[in-house]
């Protein structure tokens, strides 16, 4: 076999390899895209709930801002697509170009061939080439010869038609590429075109809310002192439960139920389930910037989650309700559940349907989210351990 051939079969089986890890790679992408696809829906809704209230809120501002995210998102893998087409493209047309090469040097040496073979035939013919030996030897040898060489000459136009057949596949590949590429590009300009939109509505919809900067601030400071009642609730709920497992030495210590659980509920970090199915993490725990007031911050001892109305709120983990109470400043009902040495706080709830004892496993539905006037459904989940705030995202299952 001539080096250019072995050069191609290498390029193939190295072609081969890529094309695996691409077509990994893409539906790895297909993935990604759907998600971010199903993000932008699930946002888009959550934003006509609250724009049909005709009133302007942060919750709008939060959707949307969501929805830039995800759209963001989605363009980025539209294109990493298309660098990876770019790659099979590029990659097929230099299989393209070293298959021409390599069936270039295959007609050369066949038509030499057929040359030499007409040549020898003028000279003498099969048979005179033959019957010319001087011994039995040298007619068996002249014999075998011939046959070794009709033999190469349909070896050799067998892999003609081989690498003609192979350069046809590549060029079936690279169009189909390019048709793929050409999708791809129209669609990320659509997304291009929504991204400009959602922005100018944001950028609109922040110059609205600057004009409520006092609103903005009255419902701040009222949002601050109701997480501090909450707080001074969660605290004075996890003290009686501490008090009421003493031992005869005054020392705190679970059951071993609750020892059993709590072991669990640690053991399944970044695992739990969500709190709701639908929703958007509409600010984050910790010290988070007002997405309005320039230079405000907001301290989060939880996550807020933005859902859609009516949405059922659900245990994160198997637990026990410990408490479930109202706090003077936020919305609807607060439930807590135990997990031994954890807990879990789910405010902003419309209604209950458990009650304070009751056994839940994960995912039982224990509540309703609450809609405020403005058409923002959004709940408040924290996770405490003794009395020390945790941050939720990192216990729950990456969304």
């Amino acid at each position: 076999m001539n080096a250019s051939r072995i050069i191609a079969i290498l390029l193939l089986c190295f072609l081969s390899t890529a094309g695996l890890f691409g077509q990994n790679k893409r539906s790895q992408l297909e993935q990604e895209k759907k998600e971010n696809l199903a993000k932008i829906q699930e946002a888009e809704r959550i934003l006509q709930q609250t724009a049909s209230q005709r009133k302007t809120s942060l919750g709008q501002l939060r959707a949307l801002n969501q929805q830039i995210r995800s759209q963001q998102s989605l363009i980025q893998v539209y294109r990493s697509n298309i660098q990876l087409l770019n790659g099979e493209i590029k990659e097929s047309n230099n299989m393209i170009k070293s298959l021409e090469g390599d069936l270039d040097q295959l007609k050369e040496e066949y038509a030499n061939m057929v040359y030499q073979a007409e040549k020898s035939q003028n000279s003498y013919g099969s048979l005179s080439f033959l019957f010319s030996s001087s011994s039995f030897s040298e007619l068996v040898m002249r014999a075998k010869y011939l046959k070794q060489y009709t033999t190469s000459r349909e070896n050799q136009a067998r892999q003609i038609l081989g690498v003609q057949g192979e350069l046809r596949e590549e060029l079936v590949v690279i169009e189909s590429n390019k048709q793929e590429q050409e999708a791809l590009l129209a669609q990320q300009q659509e997304q291009n075109q929504q991204l400009r939109s959602a922005k100018l509505k944001k950028d609109h919809l922040v110059r609205q809310l600057s004009l409520k900067e006092k609103d903005l601030r009255k419902d701040l400071k009222r949002r601050k002192q109701a997480i501090q009642k909450l707080e001074r609730l969660i605290a004075e709920v996890i003290r009686k439960e501490m008090e009421a497992t003493k031992n005869a030495d005054g020392k705190f210590g679970l059951t071993p139920e609750g020892a059993l659980l709590s072991s669990n509920f640690q053991g399944n970090q970044k695992r739990l389930s969500w709190p709701v199915a639908k929703g958007f993490v509409s600010s984050k725990f910790g010290l988070q910037p007002h997405p309005v007031l320039k230079g405000v911050k907001i301290e989060n001892p939880g996550v807020d989650i933005q859902t859609q109305k009516d949405e059922i709120v659900r245990a994160v983990f198997d637990g026990e309700v410990s408490k479930i109470a109202s706090v003077p400043g936020m919305n609807g009902v607060v439930i807590i559940i135990q997990h031994g040495d954890y807990r879990t706080v789910y405010a902003n709830l419309n209604k209950a349907v458990v009650k304070t004892g009751d056994k839940v496993q994960a995912k039982d539905p224990i509540g309703e989210v609450y809609t405020d006037a403005n058409g923002v459904s959004e709940v408040q989940f924290q996770v405490w351990k003794s009395f020390n705030k945790l941050d939720p995202l990192a216990w729950l299952q990456p969304k």
